[in-house]
């Protein structure tokens, strides 16, 4: 295998780890345990795939999220269970904790020694990452709740046909 691919498997193990442990800790029904660790991975791994082509990390985590989201809607759908339950343990492995860091040593050090001109653009740049990031999560997941504006996934023709319903042509 390549490296890259190795490194790859490797983040998505742990963001499945990740979102399994905060579906615990949510007392998440064992039997959907496997499938928000599966939504967190697919998640993160879109996020990386989108990094490894050369995107920014805004959008990336927005297609991240946003598919996070269609995906505990159809989860919700066949294991009749509320969306939130797959959608908010999957994200959280998404969740800025470097850029957040950063931003507050940064701010430790304006604080301490004054504020130089290179600590103060990297803190106000790792601070908007970080608070972009946080949107485009929350945006995400909440994209299919406001597409369908109060409709039920059951709604969805090509989710689910009637029994009385010839199949499409």
């Amino acid at each position: 295998m390549m490296p890259g691919f190795e490194a790859f498997l490797e983040a998505a193990f742990w963001s499945a780890a990740t979102a399994t442990g905060f579906a615990v800790l949510f007392h998440v029904p064992h039997r959907s345990l496997p499938l928000v660790a599966l939504l967190g991975a697919l998640g993160y791994c879109l996020r990386v795939a989108w990094l490894a082509h050369g995107g920014s990390i805004v959008p990336g985590t927005l297609l991240a999220s946003c598919s996070i989201g269609v995906g505990s809607m159809v989860l919700s759908y066949f294991i009749h269970s509320p969306a939130v339950v797959y959608s908010m343990p999957a994200v959280i492995p998404m969740v800025p904790g470097t850029y957040a860091y950063k931003t507050m040593i940064g701010l430790m050090q304006i604080a301490d020694n004054g504020a130089t001109l290179d600590v103060l653009i990297k803190t106000v740049n790792n601070g908007l990452i970080t608070g972009f990031i946080l949107v485009v999560l929350a945006i995400g997941v909440s994209i299919p709740n406001l597409l369908l504006r109060g409709r039920s996934i059951r709604e969805i023709r090509w989710l689910s046909a009637k029994k009385s319903d010839s199949p499409p042509v």
